[in-house]
């Protein structure tokens, strides 16, 4: 059978049979010590196993709880434990957390979460880091987010989790650095509905609505729907973006013990004036360029227009033996369509103006669409006269992202006359398609088993392993249409990452852990011969403390943490200046050696005193490449993060003040192609800096809140990215933001 025939075939495959194995064993063995508590007439004839009741994923809920923390997380483990019983480093950014914030952006929310770095390349272009490492395992309900998504809006969502180190155990992509998964909002038994508007520096306008609602008397059939329209204007010239944001979500109560969910959710950004790449740092004469921070040496056509739409479903299911079932689906399409020019070559000569080329890049429509599935089972056990839990679980999915053939007729030449009056008055380029076309298709799959021994009251074990199996190629077709074959073949099979945590209670408040898990990371980079590369390998330790207060009102932990990864992705820093490819994306090459990261945290998050909430940690950070030399020296080696509010009774009853600090170390990146005119070897040096947020509400009625936010209050100027193609990206300026929000 020909490779092409076999696209005809189910995307994947039915469980492996160990696997479906162990599900009955597991599931037989739970069973039949419980049969005495599921023949009771009463749940409680077993006070240690109660009933469970099918909530899906709003059983955390944090939005109406005011709280900056969360009772529990399933992103790490996929079983219900509580932040001190979770032996890895987990943050909640809560929907009370957001809000005060004023955080609509993914970037927003990030940027002031414990250990988390955030990068810029351009305005369409973001990136995330963590433990030295970039982040690329991002979820929403805990299945992998589409490809070629656009920066995620907020108002979808009832809460962020962040898990800090591998996670490999539950979706095969053992990122060192931290899984992002993003929680949807569901439906309520009770209606409740809210609608805002808030208006911004830049030309800023936002509204959102948000309405839930029961659809029969006793709230088994509930809906919900929530959307946002925003269009603003960027501190650097020409930019202006349009966006728009949707979800509609139905939950049903089949029969007591069955749950079923089903949505539909959309984000359609349209930016013009967008930047491909950011500002020189140097100028032509090697002094430094120091251009303003509104420099943007694109035009005011150039665009990243993406969209995307996703449909997702799932079924919760009561078993025997206090069992749960959960089956899920969702399947993200997305489309781009990108024509940009943006003079980001060479070096400014601020006497005559020259020296500056422009990069045109215009691909016609880029559509991919990705099928995700998820499928586990979860319970408790009984062994040895003590009760413990399992789970059992299969998930995976197929990207598929489709790139046509063609040329664009360009008719401007590539050097800029004068970069000090550029406006960007030029033809757009026309794309013309001619007919053929790639496939990347790209299939991740595994199956994970793992349990949470109660060895006794203090001390528990979790222990799993996943076998996963990665397969990816770029199928194409001639301008006729024919299927020519394929090329960039890559393939792993029955890959073991093995799991082990351990945690200790130490007191009725605190608890120590440690944790062990193997990486592999399959990439979505190419070499500059447009292969990809292989994948990435290591090994993550971690060790710490934990502790809870306040019947778990506020939770801390410290964590000293270890990881040694190879084949790491790192941009190549060999091409020529200016070099893209074929798909507009940047070369990379494998360090095969690696580098090795270790270094201690610190977070807390929750209640201080009743009204008072705060959210925040300290990150230290050394990473070293394997001749011992500083690696990834674009992530700072200290970095705070710190945000609170106070809420006032009394007298001031109503009033809420807040405020929120990021502080980082210096950074640096070497240069790509030496500092002009000789083209000697430097750093572009980021020194250390603080960044100051305010916020204050007032609740003018019962139904009716204002809100303040400025950010950046000192108007500090900062680089959000270094070193990029020798450039540099400045940080936003201070920035005002007034909203108005009222709930029905």
């Amino acid at each position: 059978m020909s490779l092409h025939a076999r696209t005809t075939r189910p995307a994947l495959r039915l469980l492996p049979r160990l696997l479906r194995l162990t599900l009955l064993s597991l599931a037989a063995g739970a069973c039949l010590p419980l049969h005495a508590a599921e023949a009771a007439p009463d749940a409680a004839a077993d006070p240690t196993l109660p009933a469970i009741t099918i909530t899906g994923q709003a059983a955390q809920a944090t939005e109406g709880t005011q709280s900056y923390t969360s009772g529990a997380a399933r992103s790490a483990t996929r079983m219900e434990l509580s932040l001190r019983e979770t032996p890895q480093s987990v943050s909640i950014i809560t929907r009370e957390l957001l809000d005060d914030l004023g955080a609509v952006r993914l970037d927003q929310a990030l940027g002031l979460t414990t250990g988390i770095q955030v990068g810029q390349q351009d305005s369409e272009r973001t990136s995330f880091y963590a433990r030295g490492f970039s982040i690329n395992n991002i979820q929403v309900d805990g299945m992998p987010r589409g490809s070629n998504s656009p920066l995620q809006d907020t108002v979808l969502y009832d809460r962020v989790e962040v898990v800090r180190g591998a996670n490999g155990l539950m979706g095969g992509t053992g990122d060192p650095s931290a899984t992002i998964n993003m929680i949807r909002k569901r439906p309520t038994k009770t209606f409740q509905a809210s609608a805002g508007a808030s208006l911004g520096r830049w030309d800023n306008h936002r509204v959102e609505a948000d309405i839930s609602t029961p659809f029969s008397q006793d709230g088994s059939v509930r809906g919900r729907a929530t959307a946002a329209w925003q269009e603003r204007d960027s501190y650097f010239d020409m930019y202006h973006e349009r966006k728009t944001v949707g979800m509609a979500v139905l939950e049903a109560d089949l029969r007591p013990g069955t749950l079923l969910t089903a949505g539909i959710d959309f984000q359609d950004n349209t930016p013009t004036g967008a930047t491909w790449g950011a500002v020189p740092y140097w100028n032509a004469d090697g002094s430094l360029a120091n251009l303003p921070r509104n420099t943007s040496l694109t035009t005011p056509w150039s665009t990243w227009a993406n969209d995307q739409h996703t449909v997702f479903a799932a079924l919760d299911q009561h078993l025997p033996g206090n069992w749960k079932l959960h089956l899920g689906y969702a399947r993200t399409e997305s489309s781009n369509n990108t024509t940009v020019a943006y003079a980001g070559a060479g070096y400014p000569n601020p006497q005559t103006g020259t020296g500056m080329r422009l990069w045109t890049g215009a691909w016609g429509e880029g559509k991919s669409t990705a099928d995700n599935y998820d499928l586990y089972a979860s319970g408790p056990f009984s062994l040895l006269g003590r009760k413990h839990t399992a789970i059992v679980g299969w998930n995976g999915g197929n990207t598929n992202s489709k790139s046509l053939g063609g040329e664009a007729t360009i008719l401007y030449p590539a050097a800029v006359p004068d970069y000090r009056t550029w406006t960007g008055n030029i033809p757009k380029p026309v794309f013309t398609p001619d007919g053929s076309y790639t496939r990347d298709v790209t299939r991740l799959a595994g199956g994970y088993v793992a349990t949470r021994l109660s060895l006794a009251d203090s001390l528990h074990v979790i222990a799993g392993a996943r076998t996963s199996n990665y397969r990816t190629e770029t199928r194409a077709w001639n301008t006729s249409g024919v299927y020519t074959g394929s090329s960039d073949f890559s393939e792993t099979r029955n890959e073991i990452t093995p799991y082990a945590g351990v945690v200790f209670d130490i007191s009725p408040q605190y608890s120590a852990y440690a944790s062990y898990t193997q990486l592999f990371t399959p990439q979505s980079n190419r070499d500059r011969n447009n292969h990809f590369l292989d994948p990435e390998t290591g090994d993550n330790l971690e060790a710490g403390v934990k502790a809870e207060f306040f019947d778990g009102k506020l939770n801390a932990s410290a964590a000293v943490f270890k990881v040694k990864k190879k084949n790491l992705a790192e941009l190549d820093t060999t091409v020529p200046q200016g070099f893209v490819l074929p798909g507009g994306g940047s070369a990379y090459v494998a360090n095969g050696e690696g580098i090795s990261a270790r270094g201690i945290e610190f977070d807390v998050s929750g209640q201080l005193a009743p009204g008072w909430e705060a959210s925040g940690g300290y990150t230290f950070l050394k990473a070293e490449d394997a001749d011992g030399k500083r690696a990834v020296p674009n992530q700072p080696r200290h970095l705070l993060r710190l945000s609170t509010a106070y809420r006032f009774d009394g007298r001031w009853q109503g009033l809420k003040v807040g405020g929120s600090a990021t502080a980082q170390s210096a950074t640096y990146s070497k240069s790509w192609y030496g500092r002009p005119p000789t083209r000697t070897a430097a750093t572009i040096p980021q020194a250390g800096y603080t960044l100051y947020n305010l916020m204050a509400s007032y609740i003018v009625t019962p139904r009716t809140t204002v809100q303040l936010n400025v950010n950046n209050l000192l108007d500090k100027k900062y680089y959000r990215n270094v070193g990029f193609y020798d450039s540099v990206f400045w940080g936003e300026p201070r920035n005002v933001n007034l909203s108005l929000r009222t709930t029905f």
